[in-house]
């Protein structure tokens, strides 16, 4: 997804309050970054390349993954509205099926856009609409 796409999919991101990260890579989605990994694309697809934890129903649920996030530590549920005190994984869905994840760190939502750009964005209602639906959901970890 190229630097026109994302604002031509995503019209609430402007040059202000948002900036590419890192090049494009098809190698991890925004799942995988969210959970700090970069090697895979995490789906529940039986096809190779892919990978989706064992013990999990095979689905895009927010519920299944809501488990899947808590399971990582982030086991706190923060109102969408408020800036998280620690590490963060906000969920987007559509229909009680995730769309899209960001991760809250170091002061700032980044993103990871499908097989595209990491994006740091100020707000996560930014990237709310059409494209990923909205935020239903997010998790932080606790302080420690």
């Amino acid at each position: 997804m190229s630097i026109s796409d994302i604002e031509q999919d995503f019209p609430l991101l402007g040059p202000d309050n948002y900036e590419a990260v890192s090049d494009e890579d098809i190698n991890y989605n925004c799942l995988a970054f969210a959970l700090g990994d970069t090697h895979n694309w995490w789906e529940p697809t039986a096809m190779f390349g892919y990978y989706w934890p064992p013990g999990f129903p095979a689905d895009v649920s927010v519920e299944t993954v809501k488990k899947i996030i808590r399971l990582h530590g982030y086991v706190v549920e923060v109102d969408k509205n408020t800036r998280p005190s620690t590490e963060a994984i906000a969920i987007y869905a559509k229909n009680h099926e995730w769309e899209h994840f960001a991760k809250y760190t170091n002061g700032r939502w980044v993103s990871k856009l499908g097989d595209g750009h990491d994006i740091s964005h100020a707000t996560l209602g930014a990237l709310e609409g059409d494209y990923y639906g909205e935020v239903v959901l997010v998790l932080s970890r606790e302080k420690t």
